[in-house]
């Protein structure tokens, strides 16, 4: 089943709500009215099953966005969510090194587990930025962080856990990965039009009102770059807790500060107990982070006994090597870096050049975005640091679903995913603004083709005569 925008098919289990208190973190309560006109949904119906086939993501990933071969047919991505700069040389050198006296690396197994000198990197970096006190134990290496989400779920399906509350718009592969494993689930967007991300204090009232049995965020959340503060993440974490709510954080788009250019990590300080009891389980990559998406490394931070489960359940696995040992001397560099040790190294100093430069990349890139767009910018979510975004670009009452409006892009070459693709429940985007393409912007891009993308964007829309 289809509806009129090609969104996502859904099988639901009743209607969506819309709720006008929500409780502050004081427990009192307050209106949470729409701060827009016609918003008349917070929470989404509960879903069970969704109809990919009939799904504008699948449209756009297997008919539109593909040429009769198979490949890829855009070239210019508005809103591609990966990391396209040039990786930091800590990386590149250790692929120019790569050559017929290391073949063997790609026939070299590790345990189920991965790299332990990359997990005890992972320990290393995450101790240092958190102030936890995880050991390699609680660290399971995955291809990517999407292995790592299915992971986690499948260890809290056998507790007894079957329902979940979904925060804010999320990439299509978190609702499949949630029924992939058994789960139902309802997702909780914001009454604030430009934030999405639901407050602290609507999550506080949805735990109450809904009582899932997991909670599952991201954060940053990808597509709108929002991010809970430290103490929020901690009130949403404890409160959950208390209810016997599992909580999965998928933190990919987090990073480690750098003196004079902070970034936000995605956790709080007691996350790490909560770890190691059980109670959370967290998902991280370099791939996005570091600009190595095809290299598909991520990670797991689970209790030991659930690492120590993952370890059997996967046996014969094998998780990425291929830059282990890059990627454990970038999480080990980018510890000290954030540490600010007096021992840095000249490598350690170059290292966080690279990661200057590719965040001073991605903000310039922003304001071409805004400036070349200006006369359809509407809206936007951009946070300092964050190479993902969500804006609205007006686009005229000629092309009113997002399925139009793409392939009106993709006349010019540009694929672009709207924010229809990023609600498993499409009434989400009920009384939203409609002649509005509201769509994730990825800013992390080689200058020349990220303007020469906003010079299209701009083409096509003027085609609209707006």
């Amino acid at each position: 089943m289809r509806d009129s925008d090609g969104r996502m098919a859904t099988q639901a289990r009743e209607p969506g709500t819309r709720w006008t208190e929500s409780a502050d973190g004081g427990g009192r309560a307050r209106s949470a009215a729409p701060s827009w006109p016609g918003f008349e949904l917070v929470l989404g119906r509960e879903i069970s099953h969704i109809d990919w086939p009939s799904t504008l993501y699948y449209w756009l990933d297997n008919s539109l966005y593909v040429n009769a071969h198979g490949m890829r047919a855009g070239q210019y991505e508005f809103s591609s969510g990966t990391n396209q700069l040039k990786p930091p040389r800590l990386f590149t050198d250790a692929l120019h090194s790569f050559g017929p006296d290391n073949y063997w690396e790609i026939n070299t197994y590790s345990g189920p587990l991965g790299d332990t000198s990359l997990r005890d990197a992972v320990v290393n970096y995450e101790n240092t930025v958190n102030g936890w006190r995880l050991t390699h134990e609680n660290v399971a290496i995955t291809y990517g962080a999407h292995e790592g989400l299915q992971v986690a779920l499948r260890a809290l399906r056998p507790q007894g856990r079957r329902t979940a509350l979904v925060l804010g718009p999320q990439v299509p592969l978190v609702f499949q990965a949630l029924l992939t494993e058994g789960f139902s689930f309802r997702e909780l967007w914001s009454t604030d039009e430009r934030s999405l991300v639901p407050s602290a204090a609507e999550v506080l009232d949805a735990l109450t009102r809904y009582q899932p049995d997991v909670l599952v965020m991201t954060s940053p959340n990808n597509p709108t770059g929002v991010m809970y503060r430290d103490d929020e993440l901690e009130a949403i974490g404890s409160a959950a807790i208390a209810r016997g709510c599992g909580v999965l954080v998928d933190k990919i788009l987090s990073d480690s500060s750098l003196p004079g250019s902070p970034m936000a990590n995605g956790t709080c300080p007691r996350m790490g107990e909560w770890i190691d009891a059980g109670q959370c389980l967290v998902v991280d990559s370099l791939s996005k982070r570091r600009a190595i998406s095809g290299l598909r490394a991520g990670y797991l931070l689970a209790a030991a006994g659930i690492v120590a489960s993952h370890s059997i359940s996967a046996l014969g696995g094998c998780p990425p090597l291929l830059l282990a040992t890059a990627a454990a001397a970038d999480l080990n560099c980018s510890a000290r870096l954030h540490a600010a040790t007096a021992g840095a190294t000249e490598a350690d100093r170059a290292h966080a050049e690279d990661l200057r430069r590719m965040r001073a990349t991605v903000e310039a890139n922003f304001d071409v975005a805004r400036d070349v767009l200006q006369d359809y910018w509407v809206w936007d979510s951009k946070q300092p640091g964050r190479f993902n975004c969500t804006v609205g670009l007006r686009t005229g009452p000629t092309l009113r679903d997002d399925r139009g409006r793409c392939t009106r892009l993709f006349t010019q070459q540009v694929t672009c995913y709207p924010l229809s693709t990023f609600a498993a429940d499409p009434r989400l985007m009920h009384g939203r603004g409609a002649e509005l393409l509201e769509a994730r912007l990825t800013c992390a891009m080689e200058p020349s083709r990220f303007a020469e993308t906003m010079l299209r964007t701009r083409c096509a829309l003027q085609t609209l005569g707006v």
